[in-house]
């Protein structure tokens, strides 16, 4: 599923918490891994025969190239005894826009990367960058806040093929990481629609009509069993939560109370059979929990 990892880095020991959890999952996936940093261009002093002075145009761009790829040489030369096929690349432009174009041209699978923060010898302002990727990206983003790693993922799910298409991805990182899985969703107390019910069907062998006449709890505890039971058969710990309230809400007290290191979910889009309005949600996860997210945009074809 990650075949290519590319791993944003600006020079800072809060961008390089990405690192390991990126090699954990490339070595997991046995992928290539892509270093970038998009060097943003500064005055330079350098030596002169009456002291210091600035560099020209030309001279400037030149030293804050090389000074990038030193720097991701040196990355690449801590890690190489992963035996992972890593490469080092320094795109230029505006820093969120070479990175998604760059995930594009490289055909990338996950984008690791962290947020917050101002520093590093290239200024990126991390948590401006970030979202500009999530926005942008045409693959997961896995957004990092520190070099934990992940013992206990959290997937959620509202009953909709756009909610589904994160599963798979962060069952993927629950394998890399041989984590914990829980599986939650947020009832807001719609009525189940008839593409959930169909589901259901499917999955009970014809039980539909009996599942539909119990209780909502149960209909949507069948619903959080049955996509948790191929895990469950191939040896992962997984689980289920059921709560009741505003989606966003409810998913931030959970992760105040319950010692989760990564949440999984989709984003974007007002669809689905839960109607959430995905964008939203998750930026509010993002802005308000310490955890790391894994961010799935599904292809368009699911919002039809």
């Amino acid at each position: 599923m990650y075949g290519k990892v590319l791993i944003p880095l600006d020079g800072s020991t809060l961008a390089e918490n990405a690192l390991e959890p990126a090699f954990r999952i490339a070595q997991h996936q046995q992928s290539e891994v892509i270093l970038a940093t998009v060097p943003v261009f500064h005055q330079v002093l350098i030596p002169g025969s009456a002291g210091f002075g600035l560099a020209l145009p030309d001279q400037t761009y030149e030293l804050c190239r090389e000074e990038a790829e030193t720097y991701l040489e040196q990355i690449g030369r801590t890690r190489a005894a992963s035996g992972l096929t890593i490469r080092r690349i320094v795109p230029e432009g505006d820093v969120a826009g070479a990175i998604v174009d760059l995930a594009i041209e490289e055909q990338v699978d996950l984008i690791v990367m962290t947020t917050h923060g101002y520093s590093g010898f290239t200024r990126w302002m991390l948590g401006s960058i970030t979202d500009r990727v999530l926005r942008g990206a045409h693959c997961p983003v896995l957004v990092v806040r520190c070099d934990r790693p992940f013992d206990q993922i959290l997937i959620t799910l509202d009953g909709s093929a756009l909610s589904e298409q994160a599963l798979q991805p962060g069952l993927e990182l629950a394998r890399a990481f041989d984590s914990r899985v829980t599986l939650l969703r947020v009832d807001p107390g719609q009525a189940l629609g008839r593409i959930e019910l169909g589901l259901l069907e499917i999955a009970g062998q014809g039980l539909s009509k009996p599942v539909a006449e119990q209780d909502r709890s149960d209909r949507i505890t069948y619903y959080l069993d049955n996509i948790a039971l191929k895990p469950r058969e191939g040896g992962m710990d997984i689980e289920t939560v059921l709560l009741e309230g505003s989606p966003a809400g409810r998913i931030l007290e959970y992760l105040e109370t319950k010692p989760v290191d990564l949440l999984v979910m989709a984003t974007h889009g007002h669809t689905g059979l839960r109607r959430w309005v995905y964008g939203s949600v998750t930026q509010k996860c993002l802005n308000n929990s310490a955890c790391a997210m894994l961010i799935v945009r599904p292809p368009a074809e699911v919002y039809l």
